[in-house]
């Protein structure tokens, strides 16, 4: 009787702590769902494979994401933290669930050089705990690729821009893992 009720309060301690589960697993280890407020975790990552076609180099100032179970291949992303953002490209799947419930909140895995726009530091783990906003760009957004910098205005039209897109790669079924039903 011990314990189970010892078994039972640790389990209680374990959720409250680690307390992430994904609404939409998919993929068999990956998470299809979005966050709600949009925001993430940021990781960094170098793959030498890529579910989005030709694997980005890691050397140089480049800007992507992993990410396409929730957003969609080739898809831009605004990460921002604080009013400094980057725009990326999104090449490859990922992070693990797993990864993401260790770390208790969902994850945008980048390239090490939005990393350091974002941070300042050379890596980004999730024990880093970098939180970030992540929206899917708009569909006349003509930024380049690369830093830049947002007034909260601006940051607020960046969140509207995110709902339109969203809706309309929901319709298409090309985001949130519509492609597995």
């Amino acid at each position: 009787m011990r314990i189970s009720f010892f078994l039972l309060i640790l389990a209680v301690i374990i959720g409250y702590t680690y307390g992430y589960s994904c609404p939409k697993p998919c993929y068999g280890n990956m998470c299809c769902s979005t966050s709600p407020g949009n925001k993430y975790y940021l990781t960094d990552f170098c793959g030498s494979t890529s579910a989005c076609g030709p694997v980005p180099s890691c050397s140089g100032a480049l800007y992507f994401t992993a990410d396409s179970q929730r957003f969609g291949c080739g898809k831009h992303l605004n990460l921002c933290r604080g009013s400094k953002c980057v725009k990326a490209q999104i090449y490859d799947a990922g992070p693990a669930m797993w990864v993401e419930q260790d770390a208790g909140m969902m994850i945008i895995d980048a390239s090490p050089t939005i990393c350091h726009v974002l941070t300042g530091g050379s890596s980004c783990g999730w024990s880093d705990k970098f939180e970030i906003t992540a929206t899917v760009t708009s569909l006349t957004d003509s930024r380049p690729l690369g830093p830049f910098n947002v007034t909260e205005e601006e940051k607020a039209q960046l969140f509207i821009d995110h709902e339109i897109a969203m809706a309309q790669c929901e319709a298409e079924k090309t985001c949130n893992g519509f492609d597995l039903e």
